[in-house]
């Protein structure tokens, strides 16, 4: 079965503390980000996190990574120039799952080097459950994206994660939308 790449509605945001949002708001939109996603991994809604910008050309540049083993995803994604998280066909529309059996060898639209980490090592098995949160403005036009994500051992989002993900999802796209 190879890598699936499906639309995926968020939940209703959940409410952020008001000095959370004002901590946020006082930094630079790249900082929030990276805040941002301390926060994300603090409440456990994934094990890597992937921030992805749009940048002045209109394609994905890759911001920052944090979580368990960013430094080995991240040099994975500095080598893919064609390929994004956020540049995955829907990303702007929506949120996306990726998720799937897959082999590390196989070729599909990830970046390069995305499956092999999601597999954790492992010639083949499943891929996780990994999202792609876009972050955008008012209008629709695609900022960048965040990408969680959760081994298989993870499981997929739950309880008040998915809330949680949705209310940050909207305040970083009001920030970096400036």
């Amino acid at each position: 079965m190879p890598v699936s790449i499906i639309p995926f509605n968020m939940p209703d945001p959940a409410e952020i503390p008001p000095h959370i949002i004002e901590s946020l708001q006082s930094m630079p939109p790249d900082e929030a980000v990276a805040k941002g996603m301390e926060l994300l991994l603090q409440i456990e809604a994934a094990d890597t996190i992937v921030y992805e910008r749009i940048g002045a050309g209109g394609a994905p540049e890759l911001g920052h990574v944090a979580g368990a083993g960013a430094d080995i995803l991240r040099g994975a994604l500095k080598q893919d120039d064609e390929r994004s998280f956020a540049g995955q066909e829907g990303a702007g529309a929506s949120a996306l799952l990726i998720m799937g059996q897959a082999s590390a060898d196989e070729e599909s639209s990830l970046p390069q080097g995305a499956v092999p980490f999601m597999l954790e090592g492992a010639a083949s098995g499943m891929l996780g459950f990994n999202y792609v949160l876009p972050l955008k403005q008012d209008e629709g036009r695609l900022l960048g994206a965040l990408t969680l994500i959760r081994r298989a051992a993870s499981g997929p989002l739950n309880h008040e994660q998915p809330n949680i993900c949705e209310a940050l999802r909207r305040e970083l796209s009001q920030i970096v939308a400036g």
